[in-house]
């Protein structure tokens, strides 16, 4: 559609309305008198003479005037009309030509009227703004449409060449794999899982396939993960603790069973492997800050705990000045919560990098190690922060490291220092 049949319907009305006002005031002006269209004057005073000879014939009939009487009363009115039809003119026309020029100059005026005075105080850009707009908005859908036509057969192109390829090597695990996501990608659940089914058997050790099979499982069982899709999630997290479809699931399952805690610390974990400042991180941090108040208040009950805050411990982080150097930049940082007497698994952990220091932290139930060893259930804790030198959580002698005992759990203005190297 053009810009022509967008501005059209507004021009057209407008002629419409003009056309109505002149309809209603030209035709009085141009419509001829029906006197003027019927007699002159001449006509119209021999009418009149003859009603009145016929008058006086009807009062000499009725013995009203004498024979002589009659004869002097025609005798004038003979007079008379003589004299009128030598004197009288025909009907003057100028005041029907005056209303006609009028007409002629109202029809020329009134629109020309209507059209400045919507030049002087109306928006005569405004209806092109309106075209234009639309016909920009109708350009950007069409584009869009393209576009999706466009995605939509290559697509269509790409489950062909993928499907091709497994009929030709029906043993490449990777092929089925990628062909079960473009059957997800188009919603094909069924499909997806026939295909994850025969990726599973080509690459069970594989952790993407195994939790991308566990999907498929639960989308075609109504979202249910018990059974074979939460057996294929654990089996997936044993192959790779992070793998992200694994911990999402895993999460899942755990809220839907109530398993609060266990479902803040799946997602955490995900969550922590995330690029910030995008909506899924938001989304994610929404969902555990969710699930870690829940489990709060399944724990010990709003009602006893008279809120539903979180059970935590908070503070900074900090390299003493004179270990500054004996350490690079991006050695990784691990903050640990263990028990009073610093035995056994980590409460709770956290990971940055050396160059992060000084650095805020809260630990929580939701950074568990294990759903059913966490910080909550304790009174006071230990904090130990180690720069590892080799990368991994454990400590190794030439590791820079800080430890504080005896601290309160609910406390939110510790200061942790690192200040030894392990000996």
């Amino acid at each position: 559609m053009n810009m022509f049949a967008t501005v059209a319907p507004f021009w057209i009305l407008s002629i419409v309305i003009i056309a109505a006002v002149l309809a209603w005031v030209l035709p009085p002006l141009f419509r001829r008198p029906p006197d003027a269209q019927a007699m002159d004057r001449r006509d119209l005073n021999i009418a009149v003479y003859r009603d009145q000879y016929r008058e006086l014939e009807e009062d000499y009939r009725n013995g009203l005037i004498s024979a002589a009487q009659r004869e002097v009363s025609r005798a004038e009115l003979e007079a008379r009309l003589a004299q009128d039809a030598l004197t009288g003119a025909p009907f003057d026309a100028a005041s029907d030509t005056g209303h006609r020029r009028l007409g002629g100059t109202l029809a020329v005026l009134i629109p020309a009227l209507a059209l400045g005075v919507y030049l002087l105080v109306g928006e005569p850009g405004f209806v092109v703004q309106v075209a234009v707009a639309e016909q920009a908005e109708q350009e950007r859908e069409r584009k869009i449409q393209e576009a999706l036509a466009r995605l939509e057969e290559q697509v269509e192109q790409a489950l062909s060449t993928l499907e091709e390829d497994v009929r030709r090597n029906p043993d490449d695990g990777v092929s089925w794999t990628f062909l079960a996501n473009a059957y997800i990608a188009r919603e094909q659940w069924d499909d997806a899982e026939a295909a994850y089914a025969r990726a599973y058997e080509l690459l069970p050790e594989t952790a993407v396939v195994v939790s991308g099979y566990a999907e498929t499982l639960a989308v075609n069982a109504g979202l249910d993960l018990s059974g074979r899709p939460i057996a294929l999630v654990r089996e997936a997290l044993q192959l790779d603790p992070d793998d992200h479809k694994g911990l999402e699931l895993a999460g899942i399952h755990a809220y839907q069973n109530r398993e609060f805690t266990t479902a803040a610390y799946y997602w955490n974990q995900l969550l922590q492997q995330m690029p910030e400042d995008t909506p899924a991180h938001a989304e994610l941090t929404s969902m555990v800050r969710n699930a870690r108040v829940l489990g709060h208040t399944e724990a010990f009950g709003a009602a006893e705990t008279g809120s539903t805050d979180i059970v935590a411990v908070s503070g900074r982080v900090e390299l003493a000045p004179e270990l500054i150097g004996q350490a690079e930049p991006d050695d990784v940082v691990y903050l640990f919560a263990r028990t009073a007497t610093g035995s056994g698994q980590p409460l709770a952990a956290l990971r940055t990098r050396l160059d992060q220091l000084p650095v805020a932290f809260t630990l929580d139930d939701s950074l568990a190690l294990n759903p059913e060893h966490v910080l909550s259930n304790h009174e006071s804790i230990t904090l130990v922060a180690r720069v590892s030198r080799h990368g991994d959580a454990n400590a190794r002698p030439g590791d820079l490291e800080g430890i504080l005992e005896g601290v309160d759990v609910g406390r939110g203005d510790v200061l942790l220092t690192i200040d030894t190297v392990r000996p």
